[in-house]
């Protein structure tokens, strides 16, 4: 949940649940307006960017559910597979990827259409921990915190490290 301050949505709150991103605000006379937003996977995290009038949400799905979702649909897509544990990052990433049943995402969200603008998929094995807005030498970004979580033993810190 985050607050939401806009001339559109004044005095409004911003809420993700297991089902999809809620707007709603508290009119004059205390009537919550709602309206739901479907993403078909499990909102973890939004902050709200002011300057660009967007959300950035983090997300989780199942990989196994085949049912379509705003991050499967999206055209314009990002991984970080070029990133994720040296040199050899893309087989691992596509190994990983049918190993791993969670699919953790950061979209983009226009604050108006609603329309998912930019979809980012996180490695198979890390995961989006928390977001906030940034505003930094005249421009603006969304910082997201993630963890490599190693799921055969109790410490995620050889997978953050690429160690086997």
């Amino acid at each position: 949940m985050c607050p939401l301050n806009t001339a559109a949505y004044p005095d409004a709150l911003a809420l993700a649940s297991s089902s999809g991103l809620t707007v709603g605000s508290v009119a004059a006379i205390q009537k919550l307006h709602i309206q739901t937003i479907p993403l078909g996977e499990s909102p973890k995290r939004i902050a709200y960017q002011e300057a660009t009038s967007t959300y950035g949400i983090i997300t989780m799905r199942n990989n196994n559910i085949t049912a379509p979702s705003v991050s499967t649909l999206c055209q314009n897509v990002t991984d970080s597979s070029d990133i994720v544990n040296g040199t050899d990052s893309e087989s691992r990433f596509k190994k990983d990827a049918i190993i791993n049943s969670e699919v953790h995402n950061l979209l983009i969200m226009d604050k108006k259409t609603y329309e998912v603008l930019h979809v980012h998929k996180f490695a198979p094995t890390e995961w989006g921990l928390s977001i906030f807005s940034y505003h930094c030498n005249e421009k603006d970004y969304f910082v997201v915190g993630t963890a490599f979580v190693n799921e055969e033993g109790s410490s995620g810190i050889n997978a953050e490290y690429g160690q086997d």
